[in-house]
């Protein structure tokens, strides 16, 4: 069972080298010891073949038995850890955010050490021949609609427009879909050789959402790369909000089951806060880069972030697009509903989302600007950047992991006050 997930991300071949790659495969299989399996796999992406190859390579170093699924989703791969007896998994895949950059996600029970120190490599007649697999489509494809009622989808025949692009040659959620009555219309499904943009793009969104309307589809899906993240789009073609999906799974689920914790992280809208109450919930805000782990530890019956990433622990314990997809279905089918109705059930708040350039050393004087600031008149949370609370509004000020940036998150239930605290938070920053 995964809880932790590691991720590292640099540029290929500058950052991100077939050196790097190996040495991360040796310090993993050092950590969890010769012998134990560790399962491999990538997007389409060519640069994503070259590094899963040299860390595949590492691990096979430290005596490791690589389980090698080639190009497959991120939620697949997952669900052959069981069984295949793998504690870990390594997925390699183009970053959504720059094409230059590579992702490297492990996935692992403990988190695992990746400081630089000596790497023990065992004896030539210790290494384990790597194993490739080659069944695991149906497998998952059958267990996705064995914890559906599909036969109750079945019985509405949707009409679907699905674009998952840069996934695979054989896509599995067309495949899913299909067994479950619904009637799919692909778009972009193959491997594509360039790409210069972030997925899912404006582009894209666009595309699905014309073709939506134009033939009177259901709903369109947009997957990323990975398949652990999904944007939804409604039968009137409108793009609907991460923040109002995770509202209407989160109500959905506590429906059935009132009482139970959900979690998300501190980006959540004030709406969660609000359905959760309502169902006599649990909402848990944690860090953005702890969604998944604290949604195990609390045993949560729901677990979700930005960018369109859902956890459905009933299922399996990682963000699961494809799943995701499938229950949405599932939800349409049981309120025979359409998805702009539930999305109308759900009260959105006025929300600004922007970054301001800032200098590594001082985001921590911006961060104090703020709590400086708020401290007297309002709730502050530091669990992930600050969290400034009222009744009627927050302020989320969150320091970039990786860029010379602060992000910015402003929810109000007035489009006034939105950009009056706006203007607020903007010049607090750049005081700073």
């Amino acid at each position: 069972m995964s809880k932790y997930v590691q991720d590292i991300r640099g540029k290929v071949n500058l950052e991100i080298t077939n050196k790097f790659a190996t040495q991360i495969g040796a310090l993993i299989g050092n950590y969890i010891g010769a012998g134990k399996s560790v399962m491999v796999g990538r997007d389409s992406n060519t640069p994503s073949q070259m590094i899963k190859r040299s860390l595949s390579t590492g691990l096979m170093s430290a005596g490791i038995k690589v389980i090698d699924f080639g190009v497959a989703p991120i939620p697949v791969i997952h669900y052959g850890m069981n069984r295949y007896g793998a504690k870990v998994m390594v997925t390699i895949s183009e970053s959504h955010l720059r094409p230059e950059d590579i992702v490297i996600k492990i996935f692992s029970p403990h988190e695992i050490p990746l400081e630089q120190r000596h790497i023990e490599k065992v004896p030539w007649n210790q290494i384990v021949r790597l194993k490739y697999v080659q069944d695991y489509t149906d497998k998952y494809i059958s267990s996705v609609i064995n914890h559906i009622t599909s036969d109750l989808i079945e019985s509405k025949g949707f009409r679907i427009v699905v674009d998952c692009e840069k996934g695979l040659k054989n896509p599995i959620i067309p495949k899913v879909l299909n067994k479950m009555g619904c009637e799919t219309v692909s778009v972009g499904c193959k491997e594509i050789k360039e790409r210069n943009f972030p997925e899912p793009s404006p582009q894209r969104l666009s595309l699905v959402s014309d073709i939506t309307t134009s033939i009177g589809a259901d709903m369109g899906v947009v997957l990323d790369n990975d398949h652990d993240g999904v944007e939804f789009i409604d039968e009137k073609g409108n793009i609907i909000r991460h923040q109002t999906i995770l509202a209407i799974f989160a109500k959905f689920l506590l429906e059935e089951n009132p009482g139970n914790n959900v979690v998300s992280s501190v980006v959540a809208s004030k709406v969660l806060d609000k359905i959760v109450s309502n169902y006599n919930g649990k909402f848990i805000k944690t860090s953005v880069n702890s969604v998944l782990t604290e949604t195990v530890n609390n045993k949560a019956i729901f677990g979700g972030d930005e960018p369109g990433m859902y956890i459905f622990p009933q299922f399996q314990k990682c963000f699961d697009a494809v799943y995701s997809v499938s229950k949405m279905l599932e939800i349409l089918a049981a309120k025979n509903t359409t998805l702009s109705c539930l999305a109308a059930e759900i009260p959105e708040y006025s929300r600004s989302v922007f970054t301001v350039n800032c200098e590594q050393e001082k985001k921590m004087k911006v961060l104090d600007a703020i709590k400086t600031y708020y401290e007297s008149k309002s709730y502050l949370s530091t669990v992930d950047g600050v969290r400034v609370e009222l009744n009627d509004y927050f302020i989320l000020i969150r320091p970039s992991r990786f860029e010379p940036l602060i992000r910015v998150y402003i929810e109000s239930k007035s489009s006034e006050s939105l950009q009056r605290l706006t203007k607020s938070v903007t010049n607090i920053i750049e005081s700073v």
